[in-house]
Parts: structure tokens; C-alpha cells; sequence
């Protein structure tokens, strides 16, 4: 039974790594491929910074820019991989259309 668990494990972690995501204890979860972390209340450009670099932190505020800071939305956003999270409803998703809940997205972001 430890044999599967630790495959499982390894699977998912290697599936998180390819994709690109890389999760933190403080509650974030950063996209290094797309260039953007994300905490409880969303996209935030500050944990870009932190995590990421400036160079980072400049990309994500141009897309920003050419949105209109009016019209972005932080609080729903996409990650390589599918991972897709809204935090109106404190949770994270493994793709947009099948709805299947990502427990440890979901977690790292909304303690649940």
C-alpha cells in the first residue's frame, strides 16, 4: 500500500512540476511558465515580485495595463497545467470544465 501512495505522490508532483506550478507554505501558488503567483484573494503582483523577480512582476503589470486595471479580474484566474481557481467560491479546480476539485490548490490557498 506504501508503494502506491508514494507512486500517487510522485505523480502528482511531478505532474504540479511539469506544469510549471510551484506551491509555498505562506499560501501561494506561482505559475514560473506564465509568470504570476496567487494567494487567497487572487493574482497578486506583490507575491510575483517576492517569488518571481522583477522582470516577473513587469510582465504581469503590462498584461495588466493592456487589459485595464478596470477591468482585470484577479480573483478567477488559470494556470499552466489547468489549475483554475476563483476566490469568490474558495476553490481551486484541475481544469476549468471538468470541475474536479484540486485539493491541494485549494488548500494551500484557502486552508480547506
Amino acid at each position: 500500500m506504501k508503494k502506491v501512495s508514494l507512486i500517487a505522490l510522485l505523480l502528482v508532483s511531478s505532474f504540479a512540476q511539469a506544469a510549471g506550478l510551484e506551491y509555498y507554505k505562506e499560501g501561494a501558488i506561482c505559475d514560473r511558465k506564465s509568470g504570476f503567483c496567487a494567494d487567497f484573494m487572487g493574482v497578486s503582483v506583490a507575491l510575483t515580485k517576492m517569488y518571481l523577480g522583477d522582470k516577473a512582476e513587469q510582465k504581469l503589470m503590462a498584461e495588466i495595463n493592456k487589459v485595464g486595471l478596470q477591468d482585470f479580474d484577479a480573483t478567477t484566474f488559470t494556470m499552466r497545467g489547468g489549475l483554475n481557481c476563483d476566490t469568490k467560491v474558495k476553490t481551486c479546480w484541475t481544469n476549468r470544465y471538468d470541475k474536479k476539485v484540486d485539493v491541494r490548490a485549494t488548500q494551500t490557498l484557502f486552508g480547506k
